[in-house]
């Protein structure tokens, strides 16, 4: 059978094979703050409008390395994953 091949790993509760990274990452625990952020980034991806058509929509979040820009989409990817 194919998945006897398969080795199966589990990352938190997450379940991949090998050389597959998980489409979501682990929880992030220590993240804080940057609350408007991640509600304008929610706001922009998910208007609260009857609009049947969704458009692909793009967002810039720059500033200076080290900042938490990734951090900061890791955990809106987290956040609305769900949906």
């Amino acid at each position: 059978m194919a998945l006897d091949l398969l080795q199966v790993n589990i990352h938190g509760n997450r379940t991949t094979s090998d050389g597959v990274i998980p489409l979501m990452p682990n929880p992030s625990t220590r993240f804080t703050g940057r609350v408007e952020v991640i509600a304008k980034l929610k706001s922009h991806f998910f208007p609260k409008t009857n609009d049947a058509v969704q458009k692909r929509k793009a967002f810039l979040l720059y500033g200076m390395g080290g900042i938490g820009k990734t951090q900061i989409c890791l955990k809106f990817v987290e956040e609305v994953s769900d949906r």
